[in-house]
């Protein structure tokens, strides 16, 4: 296994420990399903879910801060921001804070938490909670980074063409994304 608890922990420090221990194991087992099979393209996985979860701290999204003109002002509600935005598949009163970015990679949206439902064959949509569950938060991840073919990506170390494929903004924490992901690979390759 290339992914151990002990190597999980190096590369997120911060993360607590009963959160290493939940994701360990499934990080492993998700990963040599799907195809996560090389140093690179777990540290490419990685170096994103570093940056969405928060090193594992944050399974669910945190109140918006974003558009705000006055560091003063109120974060926004969890959700407030996706409320009608058909893009996301909100068409539904109440599918902004209902369909939160949660899990690893921060699924969002009906529309995402409808497809990946059906990918795993689990009801998102009636229980938007199971995408906090540690198996299923890391098959979702694994399966986004297949379904985009970021493996090929991530087999070319092209970070940039990943940060864009899973946030849509290139520069959002691009360094930090980086910077995570360089981590992870000297760390699996053994280097740290």
């Amino acid at each position: 296994m290339i992914l151990t608890e002990e190597k999980l922990k190096t590369i997120f420090p911060k993360a607590p420990t009963d959160k290493i221990k939940s994701y360990g194991p499934v990080f492993g087992k998700a990963c040599e399903a799907m195809g996560f099979n090389t140093p690179k393209r777990i540290a490419a996985l990685l170096g994103q879910i570093g940056v969405e979860s928060g090193e594992l701290r944050f399974d669910k999204e945190l109140p918006s801060v974003y558009n705000k003109k006055d560091p003063k002002d109120k974060a926004e509600p969890v959700g407030t921001l996706y409320e009608g935005r058909k893009l996301l598949g909100n068409t539904q009163p109440g599918d902004g804070p209902k369909f939160i970015g949660r899990g690893v990679l921060q699924l969002t949206g009906r529309e995402n938490y409808t497809l990946y439902g059906k990918k795993l064959g689990l009801d998102l949509v009636g229980n938007p909670e199971l995408a906090c569950n540690p198996e299923v938060s890391v098959k979702i991840a694994c399966q986004y980074f297949l379904d985009r073919k970021l493996h090929e990506a991530a087999d070319k170390w092209d970070l940039d063409t990943i940060t864009l494929k899973v946030n849509g903004k290139a520069k959002l924490h691009h360094d930090q994304r980086v910077a995570y992901s360089e981590k992870a690979l000297k760390v699996l390759e053994g280097v740290v």
